[in-house]
């Protein structure tokens, strides 16, 4: 069984074939366990991949990662499947094996990639740039049970026999909720299963429904110019900076020499999320960092990282990890 799973997955690194990444994602790729986990290595960079096997025709990966230097990663598979990409963080760069032309799929976008043809897509991701996002594998039988429910048959044979890649394109918001439903379930074994399942069904109806099928006026967008996106890449990095004390909206958009409509609407546009969110975010994630590397206290972790209400953070925790911090630390 091991033996025919490997050369089903092959995670592998164009530029150096020790990589340690690639060969922690090579292994939680290659085994049909429910659910695996790797911890970027930090001579690397931070972060984590978490692999999902809802069943065999329906598997879920999930990855934050930030490297410290440039990385690229490809990956291989010979099963006939479909691949949902939805980025969550910043944009990368990918290429197909053996074509040098690059395409970008930015925050707010996703792809669908056709592995039928067993083409290798590589992934180039720069220094300091957060990766964050979600992935989902399906067989086609899924795929051809809605086409034929729907009567879109037409579409499916061009699923199932066109180019590599079929879509590509900004999700809407209803996507999205179900996106963060699926990263944070709170759910255990069986159950967990049961609830992903469900999800990711509604995904695929939501998501086909809107990209596919509907032929509707693509979401509005601010125009940001490559200044304006300078500027909004400065206020992340003053965020980072400090962000259990960061700056108010009104003094954050004059350090950056914006107005505080742009600074909202392009800092959301950019990485997808509001500034607001983004602070919590980033707070709960050194939170989680502080309770795996430090192992403080979570009242301790809480403080470090700008929260007096203890059961406010913890339901924010709880909201992004889909369990309460005191869990969290007594299961490390």
């Amino acid at each position: 069984m091991l033996k025919n799973t490997v050369k089903k997955y092959q995670i592998f690194n164009p530029k150096d074939e020790n990589c340690p990444v690639c060969a922690g994602l090579s292994r939680i790729y290659r085994t049909d366990s429910f659910q695996n986990e790797m911890v970027i290595p930090e001579a690397v960079g931070k972060g984590y991949c978490r692999r999902i096997v809802v069943k065999p025709s329906m598997k879920i990966s999930i990855g934050d990662m930030t490297f410290h230097e440039k990385m690229a990663m490809g990956g291989r598979q010979d099963n006939s499947l479909l691949r949902l990409a939805f980025c969550l963080g910043e944009g990368f760069l990918w290429r197909m094996e053996g074509n040098k032309q690059e395409y970008e799929i930015a925050c707010g976008e996703s792809c669908i990639f056709n592995r039928n043809q067993g083409i290798s897509i590589i992934s180039s991701y720069h220094p300091g740039q957060r990766i964050l996002g979600l992935n989902i594998e399906l067989d086609f039988e899924i795929i051809t049970s809605l086409m034929q429910h729907w009567g879109k048959e037409h579409v499916n044979t061009r699923l199932s026999y066109g180019s590599s890649v079929f879509g590509n394109g900004k999700f809407s918001p209803a996507v999205r909720r179900i996106l963060k439903e699926i990263m944070n379930c709170r759910y255990r074994e069986q159950v967990k299963r049961i609830y992903l399942e469900g999800k990711i069904l509604e995904l695929i109806a939501v998501y086909l429904d809107e990209s596919i099928f509907k032929s509707e006026e693509p979401y509005s967008s601010v125009r940001l110019s490559s200044c304006d996106r300078e500027a909004l890449h400065q206020a992340r990095r003053i965020l980072d900076e400090d962000i259990t004390c960061p700056p108010t909206l009104g003094k954050l958009a004059k350090l950056i020499c914006l107005n505080e409509y742009k600074l909202k609407t392009g800092f959301k546009e950019l990485f997808g999320m509001p500034v607001h969110a983004y602070i919590i975010d980033k707070r709960l994630e050194q939170a989680r960092l502080l309770i795996e590397d430090k192992k403080l206290r979570v009242t301790e972790v809480a403080l470090l990282v700008g929260y007096n209400d203890l059961s406010y953070f913890a339901e924010k925790f709880r909201k992004k990890y889909g369990f309460n911090p005191s869990e969290y630390s007594k299961n490390l």
